[in-house]
């Protein structure tokens, strides 16, 4: 009887462990949590008619900002580069094909020079340049990349693409410097981003709660001066669920992702 007991109890106890090695194994190393969301960038309509919406009411305000009276400066658009005016979906599509990560591809996919425009964006920087607007681009791509970063510019019909009007990363991500350089001899009338840094260095390094609530004191800015591309694939908002901590595996980060779900 006691062996009997114990034959049960020990297939018990491995059924658990089991088990338990099961939902571990659940957690794959791999990039796949990127599929919906590049999946989105490139495949959904929805996606476009976001990018239509951006550029249709950013040309609203640069018309209504034009109607002002008293200006003493001249007029500049500011914009982002990756994700607000180019699409770098393939990047990403590529670090999901290979199980890669940043910033491995990267300067390969950046010299190829071959990003795509986002809808409606060089429609609207050109109409802009055609209203005697000048537009300014700061990204946080490196200086390394500069001469492939005006190649692609150019080659897709964006104005202004030239050493005068690319403020590219140098030794800090913050932008608010190169914002302040051009501010120096413009009145800046319009900002476009797919990070809230893009707009102002308050939201820089601070976590999901105080992202929220400066976004929430900012709340009559966003469709005036300040308007947002939509990226689920990367981002501040994204390091933010990992706290910033970057030597995180990525078994540890899929289980960071998960706990900040909530759920019903």
């Amino acid at each position: 009887m006691k062996t009997t007991k114990f034959i049960i109890i020990a297939f018990l106890v491995s059924m658990i462990a089991a088990c338990t090695n099961n939902a571990e194994k659940q957690i794959i190393a791999n990039n796949d949590h990127l599929l919906l969301a590049t999946l989105f960038q490139q495949k959904a309509a929805e996606k476009r008619a976001l990018s239509y919406q951006a550029f249709n009411m950013a040309k609203l305000v640069l018309d209504n900002e034009m109607r002002r009276a008293g200006l003493t400066k001249k007029l500049a658009i500011v914009v982002d580069i990756d994700e607000t005016i180019l699409d770098n979906s393939p990047f990403e599509a590529k670090c999901i094909i290979e199980n890669s990560d940043y910033p491995k591809y990267w300067n390969e996919w950046c010299e190829l020079a071959n990003a795509r425009p986002l809808a409606g964006s060089v429609e609207f920087l050109n109409y802009a340049k055609s209203k005697g607007v000048d537009v300014f681009y700061i990204t946080n791509r490196k200086i390394k990349i500069y001469d492939a970063t005006i190649k692609n510019l150019h080659e897709k019909g964006f104005p202004f693409a030239d050493k005068e009007h690319l403020l590219m990363r140098t030794d800090k991500s913050d932008k608010e410097p190169r914002r302040n350089i051009v501010k120096a001899n413009h009145e800046i009338v319009l900002l476009m981003g797919d990070n809230l840094g893009d707009f102002l260095n308050i939201f820089d390094n601070k976590n999901i709660e105080e992202r929220f609530s400066l976004t929430d004191s900012l709340r009559n800015e966003f469709g005036r001066k300040f308007i947002v591309l939509p990226n689920p694939m990367y981002g501040s908002w994204v390091n933010e669920l990992i706290y910033n901590n970057f030597d995180l595996t990525k078994e540890e980060k899929i289980v960071k992702f998960k706990e900040q779900l909530i759920d019903f």
